[in-house]
């Protein structure tokens, strides 16, 4: 029970950190928030790759925690995320993808976990849920353009996935997404909970855009000693770690 523990309880952590550029095919129930997502993702595609540094702030049982990161994104679907706990610049995890296999490491447990995402999204489908995305696209809708530290800004709001409510019903319910109406980046996420309770949000400080990212930067191997836990099928907690 506490590889399950250590592993889920970072669930709103890694829901607001791993929403990444929304990119194409999505489905968004709601036409004008599709033309809202087209321009977006044509947006996300035209500005190629970026690297951005973030603050991270979680609450659960009254207790609020802040964590600093910093992420590489490069079109149309690699990303790699480091995040840090802000005291002490401790390495909380990563969680890195090349499109194919993504990793989410977590150094204080020694584990990580490899998620085929070819094989995730097609066990997604077929229970229903869609994809094994933190989000559930299909519920995305457009609020409008609101202004956000001087800068305009989509506004969105989504559910969380049936996938994360599986792990944890008592886990994030809304998440409100806001990003910018030049580039098509997310500036700041937040998450709700069932009853409209912040519990996290994500805020990028600094964006460095069209930078020249190397695909490499995008791949990992874990230290040595670290148990790898192979995620095939995601309606079950990670067993069998090699």
């Amino acid at each position: 029970m506490r590889t399950r523990y250590t592993i889920f309880s970072y669930a709103v952590l890694m829901l607001v950190c791993n929403i990444a550029p929304l990119t194409p095919p999505l489905f968004a129930q709601d036409l004008t928030t599709n033309v809202i997502l087209e321009k977006i993702a044509r947006l996300a595609e035209a500005t190629g790759s970026y690297h951005a540094e973030f603050t991270v702030v979680t609450e659960k049982n009254g207790i609020s925690k802040t964590a600093i990161g910093q992420m590489k994104y490069k079109w149309p679907n690699k990303s790699w995320r480091e995040i840090k706990r802000q005291r002490d610049g401790a390495l909380m995890g990563l969680v890195i993808s090349n499109g194919t296999i993504k990793w989410n490491y977590i150094p204080s447990a020694q584990l990580a976990l490899k998620y085929d995402l070819g094989t995730i999204n097609k066990d997604a489908q077929e229970k229903g849920w869609g994809s094994a995305a933190e989000l559930d696209e299909a519920s995305l809708e457009y609020v409008g353009i609101e202004q956000l530290d001087g800068e305009s800004v989509y506004v969105l709001e989504g559910i969380s996935s049936d996938l994360l409510k599986h792990h944890d019903p008592d886990e994030p319910e809304k998440v409100r997404v806001y990003i910018g109406v030049e580039d098509g980046i997310i500036r700041k996420t937040v998450t709700y909970n069932a009853h409209g309770r912040e519990l996290g949000s994500q805020t990028f400080l600094t964006i460095q855009r069209d930078l020249s990212i190397a695909d490499k930067d995008f791949e990992f191997s874990p230290p040595e000693g670290t148990k790898i836990y192979e995620m095939k099928d995601i309606g079950s907690p990670p067993i069998s770690p090699h």
